[in-house]
């Protein structure tokens, strides 16, 4: 089993894009995303364990230029909420999910 957790990374202002395709790049992150709020971007991550874990975040990620501050958090129960699929393999009802913005 994959350990899976979420990086938020805040960034020195004015590196945003060079910083996010460069946490892009890296070998175990699935996906980063530029957004807004207290960070600048959140980068899915997932690996074999959390040494492996702890090398992506101090050996890669922090030492990208801009890179000012990094805070992960580790998926403890995956696939809670995954809309329009079963929540396991058992169970053939599925979850969903639905946000109004107004």
């Amino acid at each position: 089993m994959k350990l899976v957790s979420y990086v938020l990374i805040q960034l020195a202002p004015g590196t945003t894009k060079t910083a996010a395709n460069a946490i892009a790049k890296i070998k175990g992150v699935k996906v980063a995303h530029a957004v807004t709020g207290p960070f600048d971007v959140i980068a899915f991550v997932e690996v074999a364990d959390l040494t492996t874990l702890s090398d992506l975040i101090l050996a890669k990620i922090q030492n990208i230029e801009g890179v000012q501050k990094t805070q992960t958090a580790i998926v403890v129960i995956p696939d809670v909420l995954r809309p329009g699929l079963p929540r396991n393999r058992k169970d053939k009802t599925s979850v969903s999910a639905q946000a109004t913005v107004r």
